[in-house]
């Protein structure tokens, strides 16, 4: 076990530069955007899916409920605006190497739960979910986590999976929606696989598949359980691959990044006892610079694999802290892209209006952030662009005017908030949580 110092660090990388840019991104993490991706992915709150109402209890791999996941998962990056691809894959066998899931035995014991899922289920096709925010060039920074859940007890009915591996997968969602809107150098890649609990046959496919199309990867960052700390110590274990240099690298900066940002995290870097046990395992394989991060495995979760792994054990503080760090190592790794060239051009007072909200997820109440230098009345319609509900009128202002935004009395859904320029209207999507 390697522990990480900032001395250190600093002696193998040189100190990473503090960005104000990237400081600003860290700090737009929002836990209530967070936790209503862990709810619905974990099946305490009912979910939409293609238009219709839903809920998500199971994801085991090779359930019918895991494809509903994968559905519900590429909707929350088309609406972000991301090029989304539902890649399906196949599971197959590498004779004994195959790495065995988590409390499976053997490969007969795996092969066992295939054939009643073939002869339950059908085909036993799965989806990786893939989202593109394309970069001024290829080169690749990859995000990612699994989607899928397992539960020793009950696998084919109910498998929460809130740490294991939701919280993985609310920290990619939250990283795609914190940098979505922003350009880049590089291309940077979130990708949600499925069957690492059987096996990570979603990880296997989809590297060997960029390594087959001459992907660049400059680095990979994989999640998987971040939300349990019960001890008072905020620790992170951060696995790199012992043969390749890059990948400790990306550790050590990793580690200095959360000292930078000052986030409340305790990162422990593993290199000779690294774990294999995730999918960043695909990554290595290749020789392809990645890591893991994780909670203290010395503060490993009981819950994990059971029926028990639920939101309620789920420390938001943690978590919160975690996600920032992804997005400090994202940002920091695929670079801000200044423009070209900025043509110069004088701005008239109508054109003056800006409109933020503080989450694009909702449970009750929110923010909402409105410079115009005209009178603006923010109105709220739905998905089908009905007018539901109008706020009240804000006087001139160059400088933002924070309102609170209460949607309480509206039912769950997607809602538009707005506000009516000579230009047209300047509008912000939320989804209302229930």
């Amino acid at each position: 076990m390697i522990t990480s110092t900032l001395t250190g660090i600093i002696m193998l990388l040189g100190a990473v530069e503090y960005s104000p840019r990237v400081a600003e991104l860290v700090d737009s993490v929002n836990t209530d955007s967070i936790i209503a991706v862990i709810a619905g992915l974990s099946g305490e709150v009912a979910v939409t899916i293609d238009g219709e109402p839903d809920s998500l209890p199971c994801r085991f791999a090779l359930s019918e409920g895991s494809d509903r996941a994968a559905l519900w998962l590429a909707e929350h990056f088309e609406a972000r605006g991301f090029t989304v691809e539902l890649a399906p894959f196949f599971p197959h066998w590498l004779s004994g190497t195959r790495p065995l899931p988590l409390g499976i035995e053997s490969a007969e014991e795996l092969q066992a739960i295939f054939n009643e899922a073939q002869s339950s289920n059908g085909p036993d096709t799965m989806w990786n979910v893939v989202a593109t925010l394309p970069g001024k060039d290829s080169l690749q920074v990859i995000l990612c986590a699994h989607y899928d859940a397992f539960t020793l007890d009950d696998m084919w009915e109910y498998t929460p999976g809130a740490d294991d591996n939701a919280s993985g997968v609310a920290t990619v969602l939250e990283t795609a929606r914190v940098l979505g809107v922003h350009d880049w150098q590089h291309t940077l890649r979130f990708v949600l696989f499925s069957g690492e609990e059987i096996g990570r046959f979603g990880s296997e496919a989809y590297v060997k598949d960029a390594v087959d199309r001459g992907d660049v990867i400059l680095g990979a960052f994989n999640i998987d359980m971040i939300g349990w700390d019960t001890d008072d110590n905020p620790e992170m274990d951060i696995h790199c691959n012992r043969m390749d240099q890059a990948s400790q690298d990306m550790g050590y900066e990793l580690a200095e990044l959360m000292d930078v940002y000052d986030l409340n995290i305790n990162p422990e870097i593993h290199i000779y006892d690294a774990t294999e046990q995730s999918d960043h395992y695909w990554f290595w394989q290749y020789d392809i610079p990645a890591l893991l991060l994780s909670e203290d495995w010395e503060n490993f979760n009981p819950l994990i694999h059971r029926t028990t792994d639920r939101l309620w054990a789920i420390n938001k503080p943690f978590i919160t802290e975690g996600i920032r760090a992804a997005v400090s190592w994202a940002a920091t790794k695929a670079i801000f892209q200044e423009p070209d060239h900025v043509a110069e051009h004088r701005v008239g007072p109508e054109e003056r209006l800006s409109i933020r909200i503080s989450s694009d997820i909702i449970f009750h109440s929110s923010w909402l952030e409105i410079s115009s230098l005209h009178p603006a009345t923010p109105v709220i319609y739905d998905a089908s662009g009905r007018q539901v509900k109008v706020l009240e009128t804000l006087q001139p202002s160059a400088e933002p005017v924070r309102v609170t935004l209460d949607v309480s009395e509206l039912p769950g859904g997607v809602y538009w908030v707005g506000v009516q320029s000579s230009k047209g209207l300047v509008a912000e999507r939320f989804v209302l949580v229930r």
